[in-house]
C-alpha cells in the first residue's frame, strides 16, 4: 500500500524521534498475561536527551502513536480518580504501570508515549497484554509426598500459565486467609496446627482460587531440633533482655547517686553561705557597739564650762 508523503511525515512527526538519537528510549516487555479478577504491574522505563524536561505521559491500548483524542487508559494532564489503571512511575525515567482487577476487555497491546519540552516519543514496539481466566492456577510443592515429618518443612508456589510480574499471591489455609503474601510460601518446623488444605489465588477477593494441596504433618524426633532452636531462641533473648535489664537499673542508679552528690554539695554551699553570713552579721555588732561606748565615756570624762562656773558662785 502506498502512502502518500505528507502523510507519512505527520506521522513521523506525530510519533517523534524515529531512535536516530539514542537518548530516546521506551523499555518494556513484549508480552504480558495477566489473570482475570487479579492485580497485575506492567515494569516499563524510559530515556529521554539530557537537558530536556518530561511535561506529559500517556499510556493508550492498541495505537502506536497515543497522540490527541487517542483513547488511553492513562494521562498526566488529565487523571481519572476512579481508574482501574494506576501509574506507579514519574517524570524522569519510571513509566510502571498497574492494572487493578483485570477484566477480559484489559487485553490490548499498550504503548507509552512522554512528551517534553523540546520533542516527543511513543515506544514503538508496545506490551501485548493478555487476560486468562485463571483456571490454570494451581499450587506446587517442594516435596513429593503430601506427608511431611513433624518438625520438617516444605515450599509452596503459586504457578499459572502467565508469567509473573509483581502479582499479588494471596494464600489460604483451609479457606481462611494467611498473613503471608508473594509467590512463594515456606513452611519450616511443622506442627500439627499447619496441616490442612492449601490454596492459592490472584483475585483479592478469594473467589478464584486453585485446586487444594493436602499437607499431612506426621510425628518424628525432629520435632526436638524445632524446640531445641526454639529455647535456644528463648534463652538468647532471655539473656539480651537480662542485660538490658542491668543496664538500665545501673544508669538509674548512677544517676540517683548524681542527684544524690549534687544534692549534698549544694547543702554544703548553702552552708558556707550562711555561715559566712552570720560572720559578717556579728562583725557588725561589734564595731557598733565600741562606737557607743567611746561615745559615752567622752562625755562624762569632759565637764564644761558651765560646771566649772556653778561651783564658784555657791564657794562665794
Amino acid at each position: 500500500m502506498k502512502m502518500n508523503p505528507w502523510t507519512l511525515s505527520v506521522l513521523l512527526l506525530l510519533a517523534g524521534p524515529l531512535g536516530a538519537d539514542p537518548g530516546w528510549h521506551v523499555e518494556y516487555p513484549d508480552s504480558f498475561c495477566v489473570v482475570e479478577g487479579s492485580t497485575a504491574t506492567i515494569p516499563c522505563s524510559f530515556t529521554h536527551p539530557a537537558g530536556q524536561r518530561v511535561e506529559r505521559v500517556v499510556w493508550c491500548p492498541n495505537h502506536e502513536i497515543c497522540h490527541l483524542t487517542t483513547p488511553n487508559v492513562y494521562d498526566s494532564s488529565n487523571v481519572r480518580a476512579d481508574s482501574r489503571f494506576q501509574y506507579l512511575g514519574d517524570l524522569v525515567r519510571n513509566c510502571t504501570l498497574k492494572i487493578i482487577k483485570t477484566v477480559k476487555q484489559d487485553a490490548a497491546t499498550y504503548h507509552f508515549r512522554f512528551e517534553t519540552n523540546g520533542d516527543k516519543y511513543t515506544g514503538k514496539k508496545g506490551v501485548g497484554v493478555t487476560v486468562t481466566d485463571g483456571e490454570d492456577v494451581k499450587v506446587r510443592s517442594s516435596v513429593t509426598d503430601n506427608v511431611v515429618k513433624e518438625g520438617g518443612q516444605v515450599t509452596l508456589t503459586c504457578t499459572s500459565a502467565c508469567s509473573f510480574h509483581r502479582l499479588d499471591v494471596h494464600w489460604y489455609r483451609n479457606r481462611q486467609a494467611l498473613s503471608e503474601t508473594g509467590r512463594a510460601l515456606h513452611l519450616s518446623c511443622l506442627t500439627n496446627d499447619d496441616a490442612g488444605d492449601y490454596t492459592c489465588s490472584l483475585d483479592s477477593s478469594g473467589r478464584k482460587t486453585s485446586a487444594p494441596w493436602s499437607l499431612l504433618v506426621g510425628e518424628d524426633e525432629g520435632r526436638h531440633k524445632c524446640d531445641s532452636d526454639r529455647s535456644v531462641t528463648v534463652s538468647v533473648v532471655s539473656v539480651l533482655l537480662a542485660v538490658i535489664l542491668l543496664l538500665l537499673a545501673g544508669l538509674v542508679f548512677a544517676k540517683r547517686n548524681r542527684r544524690h552528690a549534687q544534692k549534698k554539695a549544694s547543702e554544703v554551699i548553702q552552708k558556707h553561705e550562711v555561715d559566712r553570713k552570720q560572720e559578717a552579721v556579728g562583725a557588725s555588732e561589734e564595731v557598733s557597739y565600741a562606737t557607743v561606748r567611746f561615745k559615752s565615756n567622752s562625755s562624762r570624762s569632759a565637764p564644761g564650762p558651765e560646771h566649772e562656773i556653778v561651783y564658784s558662785e555657791v564657794v562665794r
